[in-house]
């Protein structure tokens, strides 16, 4: 299944998209896995929503790994070397694989720390890129979240379209027992994928689910659309814990 690819229909890059330089990552994962999040904006040339699986070199590991032992439970970010993050693309003709920058216990602009310069971050994969227009009407789409990860170990990434918007990353779990097709029927749970190692659009809906952004002990109902690949399914998710949330750069 090839990574997901966005672009606003009649939307085309300008010269300063081409050449401007990045914003900052957001870190996350664990020990098994990495992911950045692109922080994006609805100004040019930032705005992309981008998640990458990355692999970090070995200094960069290092003063993960440190943090993560002494109990640093907080956000980290990655400020990148510059380059146009349209490089990122998965469909474009020579994609990036790989870029140096900072690692920071934090975000610099708030207090932030570095704690390893000059890390290299190899890109494993491109688990999502899409192109923002802030001028999209999108009130009336369905696609509320991403998904990817494993279904053990699943992250939810809140879809940006319309302006304003948010952008949210939730540790998840597919809750065992609660596969169903799209008419409610019981499935076994192998029935639904256990890994999705590219993002997957899904829908969510009531529970006890409050609101759009999503808060650590909910559950969900996700609606996962058919693909070429699997039939559409229902699942129960839990929410186990936020791990990023910014309002004010999509505002």
């Amino acid at each position: 299944m090839s990574a997901i690819h966005i672009r606003a229909p009649g939307h085309h890059r300008s010269a300063m998209a081409a050449s401007a330089g990045t914003r900052g990552m957001v870190v996350f994962g664990t020990g098994l896995d990495c992911y950045l999040s692109y922080r994006p904006s609805f100004d040019a040339p930032h705005n992309f929503q981008v998640l990458l699986a990355v692999d970090f070199d070995e200094r960069g590991g290092r003063a993960l790994g440190a943090d993560r032992r002494v109990g640093f439970t907080e956000v980290h970010t990655f400020e990148p070397e510059e380059f146009p993050i349209a490089e990122l693309d998965p469909a474009g003709a020579h994609p990036r694989t790989s870029f140096r920058g900072t690692l920071i216990r934090g975000r610099r602009e708030r207090g932030g720390i570095p704690v390893a310069n000059d890390v290299v971050a190899t890109v494993r994969r491109v688990v999502y890129f899409a192109e923002l227009a802030a001028d999209r009407d999108h009130r009336n789409a369905m696609l509320t979240h991403l998904c990817f990860g494993r279904s053990d170990r699943m992250y939810l990434a809140h879809h940006i379209s319309s302006k304003p918007s948010f952008e949210q990353i939730v540790a998840a779990r597919l809750i065992p027992g609660t596969v169903t097709d799209m008419l409610g029927e019981p499935l076994p749970d192998g029935a639904a994928p256990t890994e999705f190692q590219h993002a997957q659009p899904i829908i969510l809906g009531p529970r006890e689910f409050t609101g759009i952004r999503l808060r650590a002990g909910e559950l969900a109902v996700a609606a996962f659309p058919s693909t070429p690949a699997a039939a559409g399914f229902l699942a129960d998710i839990g929410i186990e814990r936020q791990i990023y949330l910014e309002v004010a750069d999509l505002t």
